[in-house]
């Protein structure tokens, strides 16, 4: 994608007049007594209980209270039941803090600043990160082997994260997958995997030249890949596993 969705200016607001300062926060006031319950603070609304007024239709198109006037008085169809407030001045003033929250909209309904934040990811229990890695990793690893001071090796969480979960990451090469090919009555064939499968193993050897072998109940073949326990962990790890243990590696300074 040309441009990242997080900054895209594809689903911005459509340019409206600027509501005085004093209406907006008037508004605001108002809308965190009546409406903050139902439609939470940052408008996105709370499951099962009010809808996300970012991405409401009638939020979106409204310039000067013909859309949000009605429903906020519970004049609209079907939604005689949400009569917030009444008076004129309240109203439009609820109206205006909402256009001024959504001419700040981010991509996607975002809330206002979600696209400049940064997220933390170091939410899991390092205790327990340890406790796993004892239990999964150390027969390939040790914290004051060749994981100390990952930590401060791999500064960022995420990456450190994606890292741990891969094996590897950018900038270091990946570890070479090998197998080795018995055929019978044959020497044995051993280079980088290319391609195997149940029908045919594809080496590149020492000299740089391909050797295809078809397989047959006879032919043995082993495969040895550095990652191969990472792979296997893929399917059992938890978000929780994830996390505590992003937060355990951390630490290792």
């Amino acid at each position: 994608m040309a441009q990242h969705i997080e900054t895209s200016k594809f689903n911005e607001a459509p340019m409206r007049p600027v509501d005085p300062p004093q209406v907006v926060a008037a508004g605001k006031a108002l809308y965190e007594k009546h409406c903050e319950s139902c439609h939470s603070a940052d408008l996105r609304g709370k499951e099962n209980v009010g809808p996300n007024i970012l991405r409401s239709q009638d939020a979106l198109v409204d310039m000067h209270g013909e859309s949000l006037d009605p429903i906020i008085r519970g004049e609209k169809s079907g939604l005689t039941n949400h009569r917030i407030l009444t008076e004129k001045d309240d109203v439009a003033a609820v109206a205006a803090y909402v256009r001024s929250i959504l001419s700040e909209i981010g991509s996607q309904g975002r809330a206002p600043g979600d696209a400049l934040r940064s997220p933390n990811i170091l939410v899991g229990d390092a205790a327990s990160g340890q406790h796993y890695f004892e239990a999964k990793c150390t027969r390939c690893h040790a914290a004051e082997g060749d994981m100390k001071g990952i930590g401060k090796k791999i500064t960022s969480p995420k990456t450190l994260q994606s890292a741990w979960i891969r094996g590897n990451h950018f900038g270091v090469p990946v570890p070479v997958i090998t197998a080795t090919v018995q055929e019978p009555g044959k020497p044995a064939v051993e280079g980088t995997a290319i391609h195997v499968d149940d029908f045919l193993v594809t080496v590149k050897l020492q000299d740089g030249t391909l050797q295809t072998v078809r397989r047959t109940p006879q032919t043995k073949v082993e495969v040895h890949d550095p990652l191969e326990a990472h792979r296997n962990l893929l399917p059992t790890y938890t978000d929780k596993d994830i996390h505590d243990v992003t937060a355990y590696l951390v630490t290792l300074k």
